[in-house]
């Protein structure tokens, strides 16, 4: 499972011992790295201590002239100093003339020891140390240079009178420096171990504890408890974000008491208009009947009149009137009890062009060019082509109110595959004042004079039982464009 998933404690817990593994790696390593370098370093300063020893006892003995001594001399500092293997007494060529080892005496060096030899006294390097991890072995070349004291037995031209090494066993060492490693180890365990142990219940007393019981709190107010609250105990950023959360359940409480009150009276309210609604669209259809009737009685009347007759002006106005009274009801009626939408697939040129053709039968006079740009392939879709038509018509008409005497409307359509269809309308008329825009859709709002103020309200309708999107963008005196979003995914019936 991923990192991010974990809980917090768990996630504390990770970088700690990450951290202070890091840490104690860190230290440990600097540690042991240190101890070896002290040891080896007093190995070498025995070494060349040792070294020095040797060559003042051999000096004193060539002085008393006891040269034959020096075998005994040197196996006598062996056997009196610790972790020695040999000491050797070498000539300037690598030759041994004394050694601990008796079997070494009169022999040479190896080659590369040799090597080593001749660049010391090229280069006059009064020490050198080598250390050998494989033979667990530190090897320390000291030269024994010629002085006065000396020309008594050898000649004064003479540089370098020979070499004295000593050889110490490292393993008696290594094993003290392991011990004392093992225990750093061991102690930066044990440190680490109470390091976490310490941060871990700090984390749970001070941030774990206090989140959970913040947690627990939450969940109550989801589940509808607003009567929850907690003691900030502490005057931190966890007391800090404790008296957040009651004011934040404090004001939750109070936007609910609000939002009860408001959702009750809109309830109420829902009430009254609904069944004035029916009542309504009932006296509506009430109306709508014997207005029928009259308007055929009228238009009899007014057939049987001659043009000569002074009524038959009066007769015609009645007609228009009862036309716009019967229409004011028509679209009461669609708004009040609309029409379930009947499912098909179309090709939505087609409502578009009928849209246009009745439309171009209300221009009034007025020079107003349609620019209608179809979409170029074949696209169907589901939709209620009778009911797109009307919206498409109730745009164009409100267009070409808005269009004073001459003026452009545009048409066009944009596919975005398996997902939707755009359906735009864009005029050149008067616009529509900002602070207009948001009430357009609402029932019985009208920017035009004598107008219902249903018929974007039932464009809207229409729209969402398509379960689509409709949207207005306008600026006062530069036109209005509306966007329409059809899904193309509506089930077909």
């Amino acid at each position: 499972m991923s990192i991010r998933h974990w809980t917090l404690r768990a996630k504390v817990i990770f970088h700690v011992l990450i951290l202070g593994t890091v840490s104690a790696g860190i230290l440990t390593g600097l540690y042991m790295t240190t101890q070896r370098s002290v040891i080896y370093a007093l190995i070498e300063r025995e070494a060349e201590l040792l070294g020095s020893l040797t060559k003042s006892s051999v000096f004193f003995l060539k002085k008393c002239g006891r040269i034959e001594d020096t075998q005994a001399e040197i196996h006598e500092l062996a056997a009196t100093t610790r972790g020695i293997r040999s000491i050797r007494v070498l000539t300037p060529e690598g030759k041994i003339f004394a050694s601990t080892r008796v079997e070494e005496k009169a022999t040479e060096l190896p080659a590369e020891d040799r090597t080593t030899i001749r660049t010391m006294v090229a280069d006059k390097t009064a020490r050198r140390t080598v250390f050998s991890k494989s033979q667990h072995t530190i090897r320390s070349f000291m030269l024994v240079e010629n002085g006065p004291e000396c020309y008594s037995c050898h000649a004064a031209e003479r540089r370098i009178n020979g070499l004295l090494e000593v050889e110490f066993d490292t393993r008696e060492a290594s094993d003290l420096l392991w011990k004392s490693q093992w225990k750093g180890i061991v102690l930066a365990v044990l440190s680490l171990g109470l390091l976490t142990f310490i941060i871990l219940r700090l984390f749970e007393r001070l941030i774990n504890r206090p989140i959970s019981l913040l947690k627990d709190k939450m969940k109550k107010v989801q589940d509808g408890d607003l009567a929850v609250r907690l003691d900030p105990l502490k005057n931190d950023e966890i007391g800090s974000l404790t008296a957040s959360f009651n004011l934040m359940v404090e004001k939750l409480k109070e936007a609910n008491r609000k939002i009860e009150t408001l959702y009750n009276q809109r309830i109420e309210r829902a009430e009254h208009l609904a069944v004035f609604g029916e009542l309504a669209a009932g006296l509506a259809h009430e109306v709508k009947n014997p207005l029928s009737g009259m308007k055929g009685a009228l238009e009899i009347i007014n057939q049987n009149a001659t043009v000569a007759d002074p009524q038959k002006e009066i007769f015609q106005e009645m007609l228009v009137q009862i036309d716009k009274i019967i229409n004011v009801i028509q679209d009461f009626l669609s708004y009040a009890r609309p029409k379930p939408p009947h499912f098909s697939l179309v090709a939505p040129n087609l409502f578009v062009e009928n849209a246009i053709r009745l439309a171009k039968t209300q221009l009034h006079g007025k020079d107003i060019r349609f620019h209608f740009h179809p979409l170029k392939r074949d696209v169907r879709i589901c939709l209620d082509a009778d009911r797109l038509q009307e919206v498409i018509l109730n745009l164009l008409l409100n267009s070409i109110a808005a269009i004073d005497k001459e003026g452009n409307i545009l048409i066009f359509f944009k596919v975005v595959p398996n997902r939707a269809l755009f359906i735009f309308l864009a005029d050149e008329g008067c616009g529509i004042k900002e602070s207009q825009l948001p009430q357009i859709f609402n029932p019985f709002f009208s920017t035009k004079k004598g107008g219902t103020g249903l018929g974007l309200s039932i464009c809207k309708k229409t729209i969402d039982a398509h379960k689509g999107t409709i949207s207005v963008h306008s600026r006062e005196g530069k036109g209005t464009t509306f966007t329409i979003r059809l899904p193309l995914d509506l089930p077909c019936e």
